[in-house]
């Protein structure tokens, strides 16, 4: 499968049936998942639609959510993209997302993957800007954004009551 972005490290592509059993490992390890939505892991049902949402949203949008794999081991060891949220505004910004393993925590990868999608968005899509929502207690993610060009717009409860630091970036 032809990737859609590569770092040094990673490279993203879309999402196959086959990686179910894989994505299943990632959306049902509760460390991966602390600080995806409100934390709760995923069953394989769920998991299987979020690849076939993604699927759709290639078809649709010409953009979603990858896989994301090591380029040595060719292991699928997280998630990132852009996605049509609440948080979002149709045809102007799509949400930044992304979640790694826990072993490629701390190793620059996000950075490189929010670099890859953010330069992928600008040429590929007609979007204005990128938002992202995290949790304010995730400094690493913040730090990631930051490094990145994010910049926070709001800290607010979401629907169930629980902290989002909102940030966005905007096309030059």
């Amino acid at each position: 499968m032809t990737p859609i972005a590569q770092t040094p490290h990673l490279l993203l592509r879309h999402w196959q049936e086959a990686d179910l059993d894989a994505f299943c490992r990632l959306t049902s390890d509760p460390l991966v998942m602390h600080w995806v939505g409100d934390g709760t892991v995923l069953d394989r049902d769920i998991t299987a639609r979020w690849i076939a949402k993604s699927q759709q949203n290639y078809l649709q949008r010409g953009y979603g959510v990858w896989a994301v794999q090591d380029r040595l081991s060719e292991e699928v060891i997280g998630w990132a993209g852009i996605t049509q949220t609440e948080h979002s505004e149709e045809g102007r910004s799509a949400e930044l997302v992304y979640a790694l393993r826990p072993d490629y925590w701390g190793k620059g990868h996000a950075s490189e993957l929010v670099l890859q999608i953010t330069g992928w968005t600008w040429r590929h899509t007609a979007l204005d800007s990128i938002v992202a929502t995290i949790d304010p207690a995730n400094t690493p993610s913040q730090r990631v954004l930051e490094k990145n060009g994010f910049a926070v717009e709001a800290d607010r409860l979401d629907e169930d009551g629980l902290p989002v630091r909102y940030c966005r970036l905007y096309r030059s």
